[in-house]
């Protein structure tokens, strides 16, 4: 399995002949709303997406982003909360399907399972599943009890947002997070893409067992042991 880091909450994953996008940020849109640039460059042309699935787990303009999906081919197919779909269908984007947590669909090599998030919106944090490895991505989420409940489907890693600003937990939320769910490698995300909304991921990852951070655009490999990322398929242990 390939993994890359697209900065905030995106990710592209790829399992055999399958790939998937989760949350792509791939404009400036936020600025031009709100007035917060983005600080990293745009890592992918959306006009050259053509993914099995694009999976926005909320509809935020950060992680379901108007200039990115009118870019992106309209045949596009997208999972999304049910609030995710009717503005996918307002952006005249109709190959859609909406999950709601507990729900589970198949996209070739992966099985998508929507889990629970609590954020400002309809949210859904995401449980992947493939080549025997479970991942779990927390999307936008506050602090929750109930996301110790995530430790059910025993994830091997877990991406999870850090910032503590904007509907997310902060860094020492995060830690009590991950620790309840029990995966063997943490990585934090949402702390980079807005000056205004960013944290230091070192705070969360030299804080916790397994704690590992991404490099922007750079794709990995998930070693079969699970609890390992590597480069060019050598792996090392973290």
């Amino acid at each position: 399995m390939k993994i890359k880091f697209l900065g905030q909450s995106g990710y592209v994953l790829k399992s055999g002949n399958t790939e998937i996008i989760i949350d792509p940020y791939l404009s400036d849109s936020v600025n031009r709303v709100a007035g917060r640039p983005r600080t990293l460059p745009v890592p992918i042309n959306p006009q050259d997406i053509k993914c099995d699935a694009v999976i926005c787990t909320h509809n935020h303009l950060d992680h379901l982003d108007p200039d990115t999906v009118t870019e992106i081919n309209e045949k596009q197919f997208y999972i999304t909360t049910n609030e995710g779909k009717e503005e996918l269908k307002k952006l005249g984007r109709e190959n859609a399907a909406a999950l709601n947590v507990g729900d589970s669909i198949k996209v070739g090599d992966f099985e998508l399972t929507a889990v629970f998030a609590d954020h400002t919106v309809e949210a859904f944090g995401l449980i992947v599943k493939a080549e025997n490895k479970t991942l779990y991505f927390s999307g936008d989420t506050l602090f929750n009890e109930k996301l110790f409940e995530i430790a059910k489907y025993k994830p091997d890693v877990t991406f999870i947002c850090i910032n503590g600003r904007l509907g997310n937990m902060n860094v020492d939320e995060a830690l009590v997070t991950a620790k309840k769910i029990g995966a063997k490698t943490n990585v934090p995300n949402h702390y980079d893409m807005f000056e205004s909304n960013s944290e230091n991921p070192l705070l969360f990852s030299e804080n916790i067992s397994g704690g590992f951070v991404m490099e922007f655009n750079r794709e990995y490999t998930v070693c079969e042991k699970t609890t390992e990322f590597s480069f060019d398929s050598r792996c090392s242990n973290l």
